[in-house]
């Protein structure tokens, strides 16, 4: 008798846990864009901060907003 009890408890339990797992799923998510949205607000400025008038300016605001977006991913512990 009690295998009949069991198995109703499990047929409960799995929807419980992927609805909670699903909801983990989109937490993470959010988190993750988040994560991304600040790193490129940080390779913004690191990018802003080279000064214009130098030659090469383009090329060297280019190389420090991709380390400095690759570098706050690494932090982050997210894919760059």
């Amino acid at each position: 008798m009690q295998i009949p009890n069991v198995r109703f408890s499990f047929a409960l339990l799995v929807p419980a846990l992927l609805a909670l797992s699903i909801s983990e799923a989109a937490a993470q998510k959010q988190s993750t864009s988040a994560a991304r949205a600040e790193c490129f607000r940080q390779a913004n400025e690191a990018a802003a901060a080279v000064n214009i008038a130098s030659t090469g300016a383009t090329a060297e605001r280019n190389a420090r907003g991709v380390s400095a977006y690759r570098d706050c991913a690494r932090r982050m512990g997210i894919r760059p």
